[in-house]
C-alpha cells in the first residue's frame, strides 16, 4: 500500500430557516468556511441558492435558505464536516456527495453561467386545465 492519500471532490448542500436574517446566514457560511481553512480543505465553490419552499415541514418550518459548498479533501474530513453539521442547530438537513467525473464536468461546464428558471430554458404552453375539463364534460355528455 503507498502512502498517498485520496482526494476527493464533494458537493454539500446545507438547509437553514429562512427566517434567519442574511446577517446571519452569512455568518453561518464565513463559520464554515473557516472550518474548512483550520481543516487544510480547499472550497473550490460557494453558491447561494437563496430562500425556497421545502417539500415538507422539517421543525415545522416550511421555507428554508439553501447553500452549496464544493471542496476538495480526503475521506475523513467529510465525516468530521458532517459531524460538525449534525450537531450545529441552525442547519435544518444536509446532504454530502462525492462527485464523479461525468459531474465533475457538468459542474465546470456550469460556472459562470447565470442560473435561468426552467421557464427560461424551455418553451412551457400555458394550459387552462378547467377548460379543458368543461369541454371533455360537454363531449362526454352528448354521446
Amino acid at each position: 500500500m503507498s502512502d498517498t492519500k485520496r482526494i476527493n471532490t464533494y458537493e454539500t448542500v446545507i438547509i437553514v430557516s429562512a427566517s434567519l436574517e442574511d446577517e446571519d446566514i452569512d455568518k453561518i457560511i464565513k463559520r464554515y468556511e473557516e472550518f474548512f481553512k483550520n481543516n487544510n480543505v480547499e472550497i473550490l465553490q460557494i453558491e447561494k441558492w437563496g430562500r425556497k419552499r421545502m417539500a415538507y415541514h422539517i421543525n415545522k418550518i416550511r421555507t428554508g435558505f439553501y447553500f452549496l459548498i464544493r471542496f476538495k479533501s480526503e475521506g475523513y474530513f467529510v465525516k468530521k464536516f458532517e459531524r460538525a453539521l449534525q450537531i450545529d442547530e441552525q442547519i435544518l438537513r444536509y446532504l454530502t456527495v462525492r462527485l464523479d467525473k461525468k459531474a465533475l464536468a457538468y459542474a465546470e461546464a456550469q460556472k459562470g453561467k447565470p442560473v435561468t428558471s426552467l421557464e427560461e430554458e424551455f418553451d412551457f404552453e400555458e394550459v387552462n386545465l378547467n377548460q379543458n375539463l368543461d369541454e371533455q364534460d360537454i363531449s362526454n355528455n352528448n354521446q
